[in-house]
């Protein structure tokens, strides 16, 4: 018994307070204290860093997004000037014979067609020149006077819009809708466009808007020679009206 309690006597003391009725071993409170003293910090260090690079996240996008909009800024600026380019070569080589209006949409309709096409407006417009001088009131003849049937600024005849306008989902046309230019040249362009992709050339595009798809397509399999005359005409005009801005 007495070798019993001298070993119980012998052990270390483990020394406690009572906080609030209950009894904490110091050795508790020096884990605590080492656990404030460094846990707590990495933890704080941890969310200063976390909130660092969420920081950093938000102003990468925020930079991305100004960086998106400076771009778009800078294209929109650029289409504006094309179009006002467009609306200075039309006023040069259209003058009166169609408005302001119209010029301006015009304008628009041509930097349009070229950019969903890929072509250069200045084609387009050499096409109208040759067609009908801009004349949105233009009525095709034959040789021999009679009137040929095509309308309007693009000289589309009825029968070739109307099949036009329903591949575009516009619907019913008049012959009377073809005397607004706007109309006209959505057609006429949208026809033009066809026939280049069909037989996958400018130049037999084009000649085929004059002469026709079949008179181009039975020469070109019967290898005989296509009449150059219109198409050279539609060249010329288009060099002349690369000069106009150079001038």
């Amino acid at each position: 018994m007495e070798d019993n309690e001298r070993q119980l006597t012998d052990r270390p003391r483990r020394r406690n307070i009572v906080f609030d009725g209950k009894v904490i071993w110091i050795s508790e409170l020096a884990s605590m204290a080492l656990f404030v003293a460094f846990v707590v910090p990495l933890l704080s260090a941890s969310l200063i860093i976390l909130k660092n690079e969420f920081t950093i996240h938000e102003q990468n996008y925020d930079i991305a997004v100004m960086k998106a909009e400076r771009v778009n800024t800078l294209n929109a600026l650029d289409v504006m000037r094309e179009k006002e380019r467009l609306g200075r070569i039309l006023n040069v080589i259209a003058g009166h014979r169609i408005t302001p209006e119209a010029r301006y949409r015009l304008a628009e309709l041509i930097h349009q067609n070229s950019t969903q096409y890929g072509y250069s407006p200045e084609l387009l417009l050499a096409v109208i020149a040759v067609e009908s001088e801009f004349d949105p009131r233009a009525m095709g003849r034959y040789q021999s006077g009679t009137l040929s049937g095509a309308i309007g600024i693009m000289q589309i005849k009825y029968e070739t819009a109307a099949y036009m306008a329903n591949t575009l989902g516009m619907g019913s046309i008049s012959r009377q809708d073809l005397l607004d230019p706007e109309i006209n040249m959505v057609l006429g362009a949208a026809y033009l466009m066809t026939l280049i992709t069909q037989f996958k050339s400018f130049k037999h595009g084009i000649l085929a808007y004059n002469l026709g798809p079949t008179k181009v397509r039975l020469a070109l399999i019967n290898k005989e020679p296509l009449p150059m005359r219109y198409y050279e005409k539609v060249l010329r005009r288009y060099y002349k009206i690369k000069e106009i801005e150079s001038n």
